[in-house]
């Protein structure tokens, strides 16, 4: 590069020529040195990290292997994935998810297909977005050594069982619950049964069966769901409103509960831990991993979890008939369709 080109030649004589090229070239390596320098960028939306979304879910019940897919979202990071942040409330005795939800408490809740139906029916219009568990796990628990099989032999035993839950009526409707068996109230405790014979007890077949063994006594169990009561349980439930006015977020909590409960069933063991610190009634890390067996056929079938989480209508229908048929809902206050939604169920990326 010619350097004297921008100065006059009557100024370049011999003895200033070097000190004048000197002095261009340092010029010209102060400015090029400044223009190389990178300018700082202003601070934009795209390079700040978007903030979470906070939405809270309230479960049916303390924590156990039944919300364990929600939980693995959250150790997972699979919530903080879809941009949410999600404080799980652990449920209890006293805990009403409908009314939690319709008094606008948290955004999202836990229960099972009858709760639903029997909301609606009570002007809470609550709307199930997602099923983890397909085949209903509610059963009668009685001893092994009591002889009995089926649940046309259950007589002349006290049975501990929440009466106001709509399998009690469905059993009578059956003819499966005559005088001789008493109903008691049952408390969450599987102490009755295993104190001596003469009782049964309802239960989830992941978990109460598995408490009774740990204190030296084997049951056997009755299947619900095998005499035709198989509500979808566990279900991930909103309001109409909510869901209406907050799809984005309605689909990305879907999408993450979804991937939350496949991890959960394949990999559980971080998440047993968080549950297991989360429950303050006495569960044991043996009885989440029995939990968790359990519960994998009763989730999905053939190793195939790309299913889990939906719902078909035909289900719903059939539900919604044997609550009417009860006499436990109205059915002028029926409207299937919209007690569900697959909406946001679509395939994980």
């Amino acid at each position: 590069m010619n350097l004297s080109r921008n100065l006059p030649s009557q100024f370049l004589k011999p003895a200033a020529l070097s000190y004048a090229l000197l002095v261009t070239f340092i010029g010209l390596l102060a400015s090029a040195g400044c223009d190389s320098k990178p300018t700082p960028k202003s601070p934009t939306t795209s390079d700040s990290k978007k903030p979470l979304t906070k939405v809270a879910l309230v479960l049916n019940w303390y924590p156990e292997a039944e919300h364990g897919g929600f939980y693995a979202a959250k150790v997972h990071g699979i919530f903080e994935k879809y941009g949410l942040d999600v404080d799980i409330q652990p449920g209890g005795k006293t805990t009403v998810v409908p009314q939690t939800l319709t008094l606008g408490r948290t955004q999202f809740g836990v229960i099972n297909a009858d709760d639903v139906l029997m909301a609606r029916n009570q002007q809470a219009p609550i709307v199930a977005l997602m099923a983890p568990i397909q085949k209903g796990p509610r059963c009668i628990m009685v001893r092994a050594d009591s002889g009995i099989t089926a649940f046309d032999q259950l007589k002349n035993i006290t049975l501990q069982i929440d009466s106001g839950r709509p399998y009690v009526p469905f059993l009578k409707s059956k003819g499966l619950l005559d005088e001789s068996v008493k109903l008691a109230p049952y408390f969450g405790s599987v102490a009755q049964i295993v104190a001596g014979p003469g009782f049964a007890a309802q239960g989830y077949s992941f978990s109460e069966p598995f408490m009774a063994k740990e204190q030296g006594v084997e049951v056997h169990q009755l299947m619900m769901a095998d005499i035709g009561y198989n509500p979808y349980a566990s279900l991930l439930v909103s309001t109409e409103s909510y869901v209406k006015d907050n799809a984005d977020i309605s689909q990305r909590m879907v999408k993450a509960c979804v991937e939350g409960w496949q991890k959960y069933l394949s990999d559980p063991q971080e998440t047993n831990a968080v549950i297991l610190a989360a429950n303050k009634q006495g569960l044991s890390k043996e009885a989440l991993e029995y939990g968790v067996e359990a519960l994998k056929p009763l989730c999905y079938e053939n190793n195939d979890m790309s299913l889990i989480g939906e719902m078909n209508s035909e289900r719903w229908t059939q539900l919604a008939q044997t609550l009417v048929d009860l006499k436990l809902i109205d059915p002028a206050n029926l409207n299937v369709q919209a007690s569900f939604s697959n909406a946001f169920l679509i395939p994980n990326p």
